[in-house]
């Protein structure tokens, strides 16, 4: 392995490490929210690059999907996921928190019921690809479970 794969490869095992550092830090905000009986998260400006954007864009957008028929003009539910800055780093977050292998379809549904931000149509076939990414979901420890249909997080 040359200098340059090592230095990669530090630098991907630290970004999984902090991803799972930081996926322990949302629980304890959202602990902490839940005991509070309030919703602390609106006061607090949004973070910035929560985690790096994967090149190429990721499957981050701006405005919501339409949920359930509704429109694109409706507010976003806040939650856990509504200001993450990609989707590896949110699908990772997610399957840490899970502590099992779930489906794509678990996923899609878990960040979006979590307010993450998409424009997809069909956001559960677009977190398939994703997932289906190996390389990109492997940098972030996202892993298919041997049989397939199900991924986990291996932090």
């Amino acid at each position: 392995m040359n200098k340059v794969a090592e230095v990669l490869e530090a630098l991907r095992e630290e970004r999984r490490r902090l991803l799972a550092e930081a996926a322990g830090v949302e629980r304890a905000i959202a602990a902490l929210q839940q005991v509070l009986g309030g919703d602390v998260a609106a006061a607090e400006p949004a973070p910035q690059n929560v985690a790096p954007v994967e090149p190429g864009g990721g499957a981050t957008a701006s405005e919501p999907a339409p949920r359930d028929g509704g429109t694109a003009s409706e507010p976003a539910p806040r939650g856990p996921y509504a200001d993450y800055g990609g989707f590896y780093a949110a699908a990772a977050n997610y399957l840490a928190q899970a502590g099992e292998p779930k489906t794509s379809a678990e996923v899609a549904e878990a960040l979006r019921a979590g307010g993450y931000p998409t424009r997809a149509k069909n956001f559960k076939a677009s977190v398939r690809t994703m997932l289906n990414r190996a390389l990109d979901a492997e940098s972030y420890g996202i892993y298919q479970v041997a049989g397939g249909g199900r991924w986990e997080y291996r932090g």
